[in-house]
């Protein structure tokens, strides 16, 4: 008889298991539940010309893992200029991604093992793309800004924003790892004008209780950030700096678990009324974390109501520790100092919540007496508990109450949980050295991190040529 494998559910006791189990039905029915009410909102609003009778239904429009598709059929509809920008789509069982291997082509977890460019030429593709953002931004924002919008531009304009916010991201990111205190400052501006112009874009254009929405000044506004030369003289810098230092290699990242835009619009919709109910007046700090959650932060206050907008200070940290263990990110890589909380609110946005250490590191972090503390995940991770229960108990709780402690952290705002489980964890299967580019493409696509399994399925050809 087979031994048992370790880091199965058998690990788990039945009550434990059941409680697991009811957080996954519950994250689902949330979803549908939201999707019902966008679905009829969104309809109501008149803002967008739905998809002809006999196309995808709008919510079929979503890639999982964040971005957009669309049927394979339809790419003319998107007009010449999305279709320039758009070059590189995806093209995978009838669908279309507008997002391209390129939007994800400076991360080395998109290579095979021994494949990945040096950091600097990886960053390289972000500077060199730059230029693009301002020359294609007036004609893709003027066909989204119609009255209403045609459904196949509008989804066009939202996909290119999201992909000038990754490439800041991306820039951000590098920064810190540099240390550049100034340039992270830059990008910083640079990375909250563009979530604003694609929250506005997105859920305020629909959602009658949402942020502001103009849509007539969103070429002028986003010609304005993109074609700034100091923006690309900023980013030209962190390629030079990534050259000169010979940094590592999760020194640029592009690839993020809440680069999700309808699960930040989730957050808006179903945690932040909580937030104004219980501190109507209150300042608040809105905290993104760095590693997966970057731009959530960002992006949220994007979506809120000016009044809401206007107390809000927003900052970044870092203090996860799930993408080491991972194998995404090295163990000593950079991390973020003391935060002033003195008299505030503290929201700390992050993708996904499993053991909550986290956030204890942005707790400890605090400076002064918070008037309030909470964590709001995108998602929750449902699936480590059954491939990795020997997790759960590494701070010291046993299971019961880790999953106690877990469930009553993330419920704090609104009583609900999220409406998405997180794209952790199947199993862990470590390479061995020298693995063939087969086994190592089998290893990720079977592994634990399921976003990067997701992704490299969907970019299959590309990461097997590169």
């Amino acid at each position: 008889m087979a031994a048992p494998t370790a880091g199965r559910s058998e690990r788990l006791t039945t009550p434990e298991r059941q409680r697991i189990f009811a957080w996954s039905r519950e994250i689902d029915a949330n979803r549908r539940q939201l999707e019902k009410r966008w679905t009829q909102q969104f309809a109501a609003s008149g803002c967008v010309v739905l998809p002809l009778q006999g196309a995808p239904a709008p919510l079929e429009h979503l890639a999982e893992g964040g971005g957009f598709r669309i049927p394979a059929s339809h790419t003319g509809q998107l007009g010449s200029a999305a279709a320039d920008f758009f070059s590189d789509m995806a093209v995978r069982d009838g669908w279309a991604y507008l997002r391209g291997f390129g939007y994800y082509a400076a991360d080395a977890q998109m290579y095979l093992p021994g494949r990945a460019p040096s950091p600097a030429r990886r960053f390289s593709l972000v500077a060199e793309r730059w230029p693009r953002y301002a020359a294609f931004a007036r004609p893709l924002a003027d066909g989204a800004a119609e009255e209403p919008a045609r459904w196949y531009p509008w989804l066009a304009w939202l996909a290119f924003l999201e992909a000038a916010v990754n490439d800041v991201c991306t820039a951000r990111w590098s920064a810190a790892a540099l240390g550049q205190e100034e340039t992270a400052a830059v990008l910083d501006g640079l990375l909250e004008g563009l979530a604003v112009l694609l929250a506005e874009a997105s859920f305020n254009r629909w959602h009658p209780a949402a942020g502001p929405c103009a849509p007539h000044t969103w070429g002028d506004r986003a010609v304005a950030l993109l074609a700034d030369p100091h923006a690309a003289e900023v980013l030209h810098g962190v390629g030079g700096e990534l050259a000169c230092r010979g940094a590592a290699a999760d020194a640029v990242r592009a690839v993020r678990e809440g680069d999700v835009l309808w699960q930040v619009a989730a957050v808006a919709y179903t945690r932040w009324p909580a937030i104004t109910h219980s501190h109507p007046q209150a300042p608040v700090l809105l905290v993104s974390e760095a590693f997966g959650a970057m731009a959530v932060g960002p992006l949220l206050a994007g979506m809120l109501p000016a009044a809401d907008r206007a107390r809000v200070r927003l900052a970044v940290s870092r203090f996860s520790v799930h993408e080491a263990e991972m194998a995404r990110v090295a163990a000593g890589t950079w991390r973020t100092g003391p935060l002033d909380a003195d008299g505030v609110v503290v929201v700390h946005v992050d993708d996904s919540v499993f053991t909550g250490r986290t956030h204890d590191g942005l707790r400890d972090s605090l400076t002064g007496t918070p008037a309030a503390v909470y964590l709001v995940p995108l998602t929750l991770d449902v699936g480590t508990p059954f491939n990795h229960p020997e997790e759960l108990t590494a701070l010291g709780r046993d299971v019961a109450d880790h999953l106690a402690t877990l469930e009553e952290q993330v419920r704090q705002v609104g009583g609900v949980l999220p409406a998405a489980p997180s794209l952790w964890a199947r199993r862990k299967r470590p390479g061995p050295p020298g693995e063939s580019a087969v086994a190592a493409f089998a290893r990720v696509s079977g592994g634990s991190d399921r976003l990067l399994a997701l992704l490299w399925d969907r970019y299959a050809p590309e990461v097997r040529r590169v």
